[in-house]
């Protein structure tokens, strides 16, 4: 199985490589890789370190929600099955969004988007927090991340004349690796905090404490979000279009 799926991936990549026609023509960029010039770039990016701090916050509210659920379905709400109707849920909601998402972020800027869903995201869980809610239920940034990695290389090309697709993705998804890693630890820890064990695992003080956990840290995860996308990570809808229309003007003079 294993090696159809490979041979199906060589054959998938082959038909894209000869079908698909570069949009943009960038010229190869073969200066040598040196460490020392990489970490002054990263030291100097701030749109690049702006947004691997939004990813890291991000990831922090993320994946705490969806480690916590494992264990607020079965010991708060008491119905485990709930849980995967919530999954649906959200899959759902991101199926729909994705039909507007595009011309909704270059209409309003895909950082303002971002803020806007951070703060319906850490007011809707505060809300669940205040009202305590006894009923089942609950992606905007998530859908539009990975579209404003281009814009910070956009951003480090007008800076500094040479595109480095390549340097920036990378470091920019190996900080999501450690934000991973790290993040996977985090439910352990909150969960001994508020002494849970296998023993106290249905003691009333134990399931409000995973309620908490469950809406206050995605909460701080968001406000913190906001914080980052709105004073830290600094390409907004008029610097992205800005940026895109210099290195416009830079290839058309080239070519000319």
């Amino acid at each position: 199985g294993a090696l159809v799926c490979s041979i199906g991936a060589v054959i998938c990549y082959m038909l894209c490589y000869h079908m698909t026609t570069e949009r943009v023509k960038v010229e190869q960029n073969t200066q040598k890789f040196s460490f020392k010039e990489l970490i002054s770039e990263i030291a100097h990016n701030k749109a690049l370190i702006g947004i691997i701090v939004c990813a890291l916050l991000f990831l922090l509210a993320q994946l705490s929600l969806s480690n916590m659920n494992n264990y607020i379905y079965p010991n708060y709400f008491g119905n485990v099955s709930a849980m995967s109707l919530a999954n649906l849920a959200g899959m759902v909601v991101i199926l729909v969004l994705s039909t507007f998402i595009v011309k909704l972020s270059a209409k309003v800027g895909k950082k303002e988007l971002s803020v806007i869903g951070s703060i319906i995201s850490a007011a809707a869980f505060l809300i669940l927090f205040f009202i305590h809610t006894d009923n089942v239920g609950t992606a905007m940034f998530n859908m539009v991340i990975w579209a404003m990695i281009t814009d910070v290389i956009d951003d480090s090309e007008v800076r500094t004349g040479v595109r480095q697709d390549g340097t920036i993705y990378s470091v920019y998804s190996f900080a999501r690796k450690l934000g991973q890693a790290c993040s996977s630890g985090i439910s352990g820890v909150l969960l001994s905090i508020i002494g849970y064990t296998a023993a106290t695992a249905h003691d009333p003080k134990v399931v409000d404490g995973i309620y908490n956990v469950t809406c206050l840290v995605p909460a701080l995860g968001m406000i913190l979000l906001f914080l980052a996308l709105q004073f830290l990570y600094p390409l907004n809808k008029k610097r992205v279009e800005e940026n895109a229309k210099i290195l416009k003007e830079r290839r058309e003079a080239k070519v000319q």
